[in-house]
């Protein structure tokens, strides 16, 4: 299909059937106009042309009538003896002038048909009739005209018309007479009509002629119709297929524009216009000229106006086809400027019109909101009282201030329905929904820009947890892949330590070495299990099964477990238990290793000589196990700061701990649905532990 719309043999022949479809409807058109005036009518006697050529008929009668008059005058003075040779040549003209108006009204001439009347005696004064023939049988439509003669004139009856009353009235043909003439004056009736059926071809006058345009018109009419409306349709297919196909090239798959469209289309359209109103111009001025050139019927009885009417046709047809060449010229610059979507940008109207509608907008939109808001009900109270002082006299205005307030009240509910959905978004995002996204879609433009600025926060601060997320995954990982790494050879190093310290040393220092080899790696292989055991603990690895526990008991297998060390110490463990057995809902072994932590994190850190206090509680659905010391050293540190890894409370990190206790306690405990805080009051150390009661 693309292939067809970019053939450009293709395309030539759509223009060439275009334009000569476009002349063939033009040519059809014109003889279809031409002979419309001869559908209309029952018969051909009441054509324009047939009027025309009857009141030209009439005319030459009349003067015919008063030529005799004027030669029966004269031929009176010849008779009385006056013999001037001057009046023997004018009666001698007049007679022969007389003889070409009888021949040209003989009825084996002409189809006209005519009888003159004396008014008052009836007498008949002249005819073309047969003898015996009745004048209203022998016409189809008979007219008559009433006239007088005198002293060889025709006086006809005039119409007069008074501009300044508007009133018309007729003049009786005696109106205009000489009262002081020497004859007394003659009122004629000249009757006067043409037969209907004047088939007879030996007779080729004027009506003959017009009765013969009128049958062929009739006959062609239908088919100049028919002509015109399958060329039309042509051209209005091939019209579509230039349409079609504009734009479209051979090889390229976007729309390719030519000259044509690097013309301003409005100019562009104002020329083919102008030309398309110029050419029909032209062609309703030659069909007028064909019209009124046939309506001459003693021209149409020539063969150069013949010659002359059909040139005229073809050449209206030509200017029709120019009309049509120049309206596809348009439409087809502005298919391709659709096609290519630059309609707007080519049209000077629409860049004039769209740079000022921006400038206005983007300098109303720049304006503060305040200022919008002052300035938008500042016009508002000028026309809304305008249209109530109008109001008052006219209703049509108070109906406009009716549907201007019904225009405020919708867009007040607009703009407060945008504000609703821009707080609900507010809300979501506030509560830690980082995905939501407000739609701003139909919003009111400031509201739009607030909420765009909510959706882009949003966004960036949930691409910040992710890359958060993702770097303690990455941490977590390089954690576990480097104490695997070093499980190894730490394994090798006890082993072969455990296999020194079953052998006989001599030398005292090299028992002291080893005994210093075997504390370091346990405390390497601890630092490692911390390790694992941290991060595995930190993102959630580590599987928990939860179930009932007694944590009175648990408690006092790890006071038991942790006395000795305690003591070693010099510190007291104060143990505080309520009456009877206290159940946590909690995974055992991570609960263990939390108490443990804690233990190990007093021993570590405790000040020697005092006491520890672990004390347990429980209500309301909960259970709380706090543990307290007084630290060795300074406590600079922020509670929460203590709960990270690798933090110790001394900067001097001179003791063995590893600063992950604490963190893979509050891991654990998570894990386990629980809550784990520190407290710390001056060196005072507090470790709280709660979790679900299990009932």
């Amino acid at each position: 299909m693309k292939k067809l719309q970019g053939n450009t043999a293709a395309k030539v022949c759509a223009w060439i059937v275009l334009l000569a479809a476009a002349w063939g409807a033009g040519v059809f058109g014109v003889r279809a106009l031409l002979s419309f005036q001869s559908v209309p009518s029952d018969s051909w006697q009441y054509s324009g042309w047939f009027y025309s050529a009857m009141a030209e008929r009439s005319r030459d009668l009349k003067e015919g009538i008063e030529l005799s008059c004027q030669l029966d005058a004269l031929e009176q003075r010849l008779a009385e003896g006056n013999a001037d040779a001057t009046l023997q040549a004018d009666a001698e003209a007049l007679r022969e002038e007389r003889e070409n108006v009888g021949e040209r009204f003989s009825r084996n001439n002409t189809w006209f048909r005519f009888r003159v009347l004396n008014a008052d005696t009836g007498e008949v004064m002249g005819t073309n009739l047969a003898e015996g023939e009745s004048m209203r049988k022998a016409v189809r439509d008979m007219r008559r005209e009433t006239f007088a003669v005198q002293d060889g004139e025709v006086y006809e009856d005039v119409f007069y018309y008074d501009p300044e009353t508007g009133a018309g009235y007729q003049t009786p043909p005696t109106a205009g007479l000489n009262p002081e003439a020497e004859s007394a004056p003659v009122k004629l009736v000249l009757e006067y009509g043409v037969p209907e059926e004047i088939a007879n071809v030996e007779i080729q006058d004027e009506f003959y002629q017009i009765w013969q345009t009128y049958e062929h018109d009739r006959a062609f009419f239908r088919q100049y119709l028919t002509g015109f409306g399958w060329l039309g349709a042509l051209t209005l297919l091939a019209l579509i297929w230039v349409l079609w196909t504009s734009g479209h090239k051979a090889g390229e798959e976007r729309i390719v524009t030519t000259w044509q469209e690097k013309i301003w289309f409005d100019l562009y359209a104002a020329a083919m216009i102008a030309a398309v109103v110029c050419l029909t111009a032209c062609i309703i001025w030659a069909a007028e000229q064909l019209y009124w050139g046939s309506a001459n019927v003693y021209s149409r009885m020539n063969e150069d106006h013949q010659t002359f009417f059909d040139l005229g046709v073809l050449g209206t047809g030509a200017l029709f086809a120019a009309a049509v060449g120049c309206a596809a010229l348009l439409l087809r610059t502005l298919a391709v400027r659709i096609k290519a979507g630059r309609l707007a940008q080519t049209t000077l109207l629409c860049r004039v019109v769209g740079w000022t509608v921006r400038t206005v907008r983007d300098f109303v939109r720049f304006l503060p909101f305040t200022w919008k808001l002052v300035a938008g009900f500042g016009v508002y109270v000028i026309f809304t009282f305008w249209l109530t002082m109008r109001g008052r006299y006219d209703g049509f205005f108070l109906m406009i201030n009716f549907l201007l307030q019904l225009a405020l009240l919708l867009f007040l509910s607009w703009w407060a329905y945008g504000y609703y959905r821009l707080r609900q978004g507010t809300k979501s995002i506030a509560g830690g929904d980082l995905e939501y996204q407000i739609d701003t879609k139909r919003m009111p433009y400031d509201l739009r820009l607030q909420a765009e600025d909510l959706n882009n926060i949003s966004a960036g601060l949930s691409a910040a947890v992710d890359e958060k997320l993702k770097s303690e995954r990455f941490k977590a990982e390089l954690i576990t892949n480097v104490s695997h790494d070093l499980k190894t050879p730490l394994t090798s190093i006890i082993n072969y330590v455990n296999l020194l310290k079953s052998t006989e040393q001599t030398d005292p220092k090299a028992s002291e070495y080893i005994e210093v080899l075997d504390r370091k790696s346990q405390r390497l292989k601890k630092l490692t299990e911390d390790l694992v055991e941290a991060s595995k603990a930190s993102t959630g690895v580590l599987s928990v099964t939860r179930e009932k526990i007694g944590m009175g008991q648990l408690i006092d297998q790890a006071s038991a477990e942790w006395e000795e060390k305690l003591t070693g110490r010099k510190l007291t463990l104060v143990t505080t238990l309520p009456e009877g057995e206290t159940w946590v809902y909690a995974d055992g072994r991570h609960l263990w290793r939390v108490l443990d932590n804690l233990l190990s994190n007093c021993a570590k850190y405790a000040m020697e000589g005092t006491r520890v206090y672990l004390d347990l509680e429980r209500g309301k659905g909960q259970v709380v196990l706090s543990v307290k010391n007084i630290s060795r050293d300074p406590l600079n540190v922020p509670a929460e700061r203590l709960m990270e890894r690798f933090v110790r409370g001394e900067d001097s990190r001179s003791t063995e701990g590893s600063g992950l206790g604490l963190s893979i306690a509050r891991s654990l405990t998570e894990l386990q649905g629980g809550a784990f805080d520190l407290a710390v009051d001056g060196d005072l150390f507090k470790a709280i532990v709660t979790l679900p009661q299990a009932s």
